[in-house]
């Protein structure tokens, strides 16, 4: 590479990185939009049980913890005054005010997403002493003196004492899990200490509890199973469910005694608070609230085009005017498929230039695969090499009338549009692709695809017409494959600057004068002699 060609390869790869510096550190926009497939929607609404002069109420709002990430929240006040109260167990919303009318709840809405617990099988624990930061989760201030009183009773049955932390609280686990009954009533602790049978609340504060008078880091967590939406709810509607979280070595373990979880990866769960064990009225509802929580999982696109549009246009940098999320919706579709093929001009270009593949003109790969994914593959693939059956044969009976190249092409051009009216018709009636898009591309490729085929045919034979077409066939195969994964869409289209880096990488393609990779197997055998 000559120093002309590497000044300005660097150039080309320099002006990118630096965009995307600027626009993660200096404009504070995201890499890319939002993932949707774990994200859902939040509503809650509370309701008065009766009309009162005075009202008061106060619930959860979602929190940024390890596996939650809060995108945007509003609260719905009528005319309450609302409050937000910030801890580390939680948010706390407060709203209060008077003559609160029944028939208009208040609440909030939020959207959020939701990673799984994810974690190694926690190693044991033989730390002596609990560290300052972790005091309030063996605090006992929060229990009656019955509770810790039966607490002790059970602790002593059991006797924990002899082992590390890990299997202390290990046998805890599984004497909650299983010596505790589950049932579906509303359970208070001392309840669920006395006749050994609870629900996954008062099951939870017990094995918290229980893990405390050991001095095991432990906390209780209210908050929503998303997967209950998904399997059993016709209408979206949550109820608060509980679960415990457990420190060993200084990392929180996911802990479900009604579930039978211990330390396991567990998935769709929301956590709004973090510490149950001071405020128990969440799993009790009180006696002047009601509340109803609806989540739904958001199932658009699978990236949130909207919500970075909004990112961009607020932020202060001059990016909000010059970014492809400013246009109208129409142009950005439009170059959300224009925006590709740079991509397949790549693969086009390592084909030929170093693999040697032939193939029909040179970009008619590239407008193959556009055709192969506006469409449907197998349609595409049926529909092409049906037309090239039909063209072929077309060609052979037009070359007796000795026609001229424009008239050809347009009888050609005509057979083309009566075939797709005809797939059309079939695939109404007969249900043969589903989800099946027809554009202006098969009409265009398919008409100058069968005028070269045909003319390559009789010059260069049938054996070199095959292979030229499976070498067309493959890299329009590879092309598609590429503009299946939506994230390197989308990543071009959020930075299109990177453009840049793709005339970077065509410039060395375009300084290699080796060899190909199938002139050194066709020609071996004079390599061998070299040798």
């Amino acid at each position: 590479m000559d120093r002309k060609t590497l000044i300005f390869f660097s150039i080309l790869v320099l002006i990118p990185i630096f965009s995307l510096f600027y626009k993660l550190k200096i404009a504070n926009l995201s890499l890319l939009p939002m993932p949707i497939e774990d994200t859902w929607n939040l509503q809650v609404f509370l309701y008065p049980k009766e009309n009162i002069a005075f009202s008061e109420a106060n619930f959860p709002i979602p929190k940024n913890f390890g596996q939650v990430k809060v995108h945007k929240w509003e609260t719905q006040d009528r005319d309450m005054n609302f409050s937000l109260i910030k801890t580390k167990f939680g948010n706390m919303g407060y709203w209060e005010g008077e003559d609160w009318d029944v028939g208009h709840p208040i609440g909030y809405s939020a959207k959020v997403q939701v990673s799984p617990y994810s974690h190694d099988d926690p190693d044991s624990d033989t730390s002596k002493k609990v560290s300052e930061k972790q005091i309030d989760y063996i605090s006992l201030k929060f229990y009656q003196p019955t509770e810790l009183a039966e607490g002790k009773k059970i602790l002593a049955s059991i006797h924990p004492y002899d082992k590390d932390k890990l299997n202390a609280a290990k046998q805890i686990f599984y004497f909650v899990s299983e010596e505790v009954l589950n049932t579906s009533k509303e359970m208070k602790l001392v309840d669920t200490l006395l006749v050994r049978q609870g629900n996954a609340y008062s099951k939870s504060l017990m094995f918290s509890l229980l893990c405390r008078l050991r001095e095991i880091p432990v906390r209780t967590v209210a908050g929503f199973d998303l997967q209950k939406v998904s399997e059993k709810s016709k209408d979206n509607k949550v109820r608060f469910t509980f679960w415990n979280e457990i420190s060993l070595n200084g990392r929180w373990y996911h802990v479900s005694t009604s579930k039978e979880i211990f330390g396991n990866k567990a998935e769709n769960l929301l956590p709004l608070w973090k510490r149950v064990e001071e405020k128990r009225d969440l799993g009790f509802e009180p006696s002047t609230l009601r509340y109803s929580a609806y989540i739904t999982q958001a199932s658009v696109n699978r990236y949130n085009y909207k919500e970075y549009s909004e990112e961009v246009r607020e932020t202060n940098s001059f990016l909000k005017y010059y970014s492809l999320y400013t246009l109208p919706l129409p142009l950005q579709n439009l170059f959300r498929v224009v925006i590709l093929l740079p991509i397949g001009a790549i693969v086009l270009g390592i084909a030929r230039n170093l693999i040697g593949i032939p193939t029909f003109g040179i970009f008619t790969p590239i407008l193959l695969s556009m055709f192969f994914w506006e469409t449907n593959l197998w349609f595409g693939i049926v529909f092409f090499l049906s037309m090239i059956m039909i063209g072929f044969f077309e060609r052979y009976a037009l070359d007796k009338f000795y026609l001229l190249a424009v008239p050809r092409l347009s009888i050609l051009l005509t057979i083309t549009v009566l075939s797709l009216i005809l797939f059309s018709i079939w695939n109404e009636s007969f249900s043969l692709f589903n989800n099946l898009t027809i554009t202006l591309f098969p009409i265009v490729i398919t008409t100058i695809f069968i005028e070269r085929f045909s003319i390559m045919l009789i010059e260069e034979g049938v054996k070199n017409t095959l292979v030229t077409l499976a070498g067309t066939f493959f890299i329009a195969l590879v092309t598609y494959t590429l503009f299946l994964f939506s994230s390197l869409q989308v990543l071009f289209f959020t930075h299109p600057e990177l453009l840049l880096v793709i005339i970077a990488i065509q410039l060395l393609l375009g300084q290699y004068k080796g060899y190909r990779l199938t002139e050194l197997f066709r020609f071996r055998e004079i390599f061998s002699k070299l040798q």
